[in-house]
This record gives structure tokens, sequence and C-alpha cells, in this order.
């Protein structure tokens, strides 16, 4: 069978849709070189030898200059920061429901009511400063 322009097409599409079964962000290289290759023969008269070997050239430089940055980009970077704790941090929230040791409070953030939890003893409708997050509990301490 020969592989034309429409052939090279239909085969990158089905390797981009089994990349999305599979783990391992390699298939959609593949499928890239494929499309590629596909859009080089419906313009250039290429032989078989040609096609395949572009194929496999394509595919092999598509992994080893896009998958780094690709993975970083879809899955994200397992060193960076919490971000969305760092914009809670330093900032201050009103006491809405009183805050004692080992008993926890509600304090208003944002315009959003947070569970909160202190080692001072905070009454209601003093400010407080965040200075920690915990899943869905605010650290806070007295503001001074």
């Amino acid at each position: 069978m020969e592989m034309t322009p429409l052939y090279w097409f239909i085969f990158g599409i089905l390797l981009l849709v089994f990349e999305l079964a599979t783990p391992g962000f390699v298939t959609m290289f593949f499928g890239m070189a494929a499309l590629t290759v596909a859009l080089l023969a419906w313009i250039l008269p290429l032989g078989q030898v040609i096609s395949w070997l572009l194929f496999a050239a394509l595919s092999v430089a598509y992994i080893l200059l896009l998958r780094k940055y690709l993975k970083r980009v879809f899955i994200g970077d397992k060193n960076a920061p919490e971000r969305l704790e760092d914009s809670f941090v330093g900032k201050y929230a009103s006491v809405i429901q009183a805050i004692a040791p080992g008993k926890p409070g509600r304090v208003d953030f944002n315009g959003s009511s947070w569970q909160a939890e202190s080692e001072d003893e905070i009454a209601a409708g003093e400010r407080a400063k965040i200075y920690a997050k915990k899943n869905l509990t605010l650290m806070v301490c007295k503001h001074k």
C-alpha cells in the first residue's frame, strides 16, 4: 500500500487521538511528524522511502526539541512553588466567628468565609493576619 498524503494525514490524526488514551506524552510527536509528512507530500512529490525516512527524522526531532517544553506546559512544573498559598500569606482577614487555641473559628477573606485556626484568642470583629494555609483552613494570628 502506498502512503499518499491522505493516508499520512489519517495516520497522524489517529496517532494524536491515541495519545489521548495513553500516558507518556510520546505518541503526539509521531502524530505531528505524520501530519508534517502529509503536508510535505501534498506540496512536493516525495517517494515512499523518502516519506518514511522523513517521518522517522521528524519524529526524533520533535521528541528531542519539543517534549521537555510541552511536558512542562501541559503537566506543570513539579518544583514550582505553591502560588495560590503565596496569595494568602501576609494578608489580613476579618474574624466573623471567634477563634481560640484548639477551637477553630471563621474569617472573611476576599469576600469568602474560611475556617481559621490560631494559637491566639481572637474575638469576632477583629482583624487577623494570615501566616499559612493548610488545605481549606487559614492559619491566622492576632493583628498587632
